[in-house]
């Protein structure tokens, strides 16, 4: 066989090429995949902005618990404190507004720890007490401490009911008013203070001469007109269990027992704070046992006292007036 006879057959042999038919589309161009990279910033977004807001919710929560026990309690007794000697009514005024105001506070425990202070801070917690009472409705019992004297069985007679341990010291019905002597002081370190007055009174105790009788006479008046507000306020606060003319007998400043006051009708029940708080639910009608909120103690530093300027005046002001005269609702 010749090589053109072989060519022909291995073309005869041979498959035609395969043509596109008429109506066959190419096909489409490979799709470029996309980037994963927004998808990937937004998925780390989302998760540090969910990682924030559980950080938020578990600090709120700590928040709570610290602030409040039984928070979710439904029917709650609040606890305000009174501890130290009363200098300032803020703290104590404050509580008793926003548990005034918190629905969930049926009632209010006044814990009292102090020996009594300052005079209008008494007279302001005392007249805040008596209008949570009126506005609010709600029942504010008195739990005395360790001692609750003067100042601090003035703002207890302003509560609904007082209950006190058998050996809580009270009473202390009265008006102390003290200073300092310095002349012989200042006559040795050769200091000779001088002072311009507009009235023969203004200087009434000064720490840097003797008392004229005439200031003396003057005083006493003073101190006697706050040892009666102290009395009729007792009266008034104690609601008819005990007379104003019983309480000036025994409002010569000595102190009493809770045993001894629960005799003499200065306090109305004999027990512990549970036994307050106890009373204080039964007063609000609240069903079954009721939850507990004590407010956080804020522990003030240097930064709180360089941040508060009328805390570091009252400071400054205690410390330079330590020797000038002050009325105060205090026991010793």
């Amino acid at each position: 066989m010749s090589e053109l006879d072989m060519d022909d057959t291995r073309g005869a042999d041979a498959a035609p090429a395969p043509q596109p038919l008429p109506d066959e589309k190419p096909a489409p161009p490979a799709v470029r995949k996309r980037s994963r990279l927004p998808m990937f910033f937004f998925g780390l977004f989302s998760g540090c902005f969910g990682a924030i807001v559980l950080a938020f919710g578990v600090i709120v929560l700590i928040a709570i618990a610290d602030d409040d026990e039984h928070h979710f309690a439904t029917e709650k007794v609040a606890i305000v404190p009174i501890e130290g000697e009363i200098v300032d009514a803020r703290s104590a005024v404050e509580a008793l507004h926003k548990y005034s105001d918190n629905r969930s506070v049926k009632a209010i425990v006044m814990r009292i720890n102090s020996p009594g202070g300052a005079i209008a801070p008494s007279q302001e917690i005392y007249q805040a007490i008596r209008d949570t009472r009126r506005k609010s409705g709600k029942p504010v019992v008195a739990s005395l401490d360790s001692v609750a004297a003067s100042g601090g069985f003035y703002i207890a007679s302003a509560c609904d009911q007082i209950v006190a341990n058998p050996g809580s010291i009270t009473g202390s019905i009265g008006v102390i008013m003290q200073w300092m002597d310095l002349k012989d002081l200042l006559q040795w370190a050769k200091v000779k203070p001088e002072t311009i007055t507009s009235g023969t009174m203004k200087a009434a105790g000064s720490p840097y001469r003797e008392l004229s009788d005439a200031e003396r006479a003057y005083l006493q008046h003073v101190s006697d007109q706050l040892h009666k507000q102290f009395i009729h306020a007792v009266a008034v606060g104690r609601n008819g269990r005990i007379s104003e003319e019983d309480v000036t007998r025994i409002a010569d400043g000595r102190v009493f027992t809770g045993e001894e006051a629960f005799g003499l009708k200065l306090v109305d029940k004999l027990g512990s704070l549970d036994d307050a708080v106890s009373l204080a639910a039964k007063l609000a009608k609240v069903s079954g046992e009721p939850g507990l909120i004590y407010p956080r103690k804020h522990a003030r530093g240097l930064f709180d006292l360089l941040a508060s300027s009328d805390d570091a005046e009252s400071v400054v002001q205690r410390v330079l007036s330590a020797g000038g005269l002050r009325f105060l609702y205090r026991w010793n």
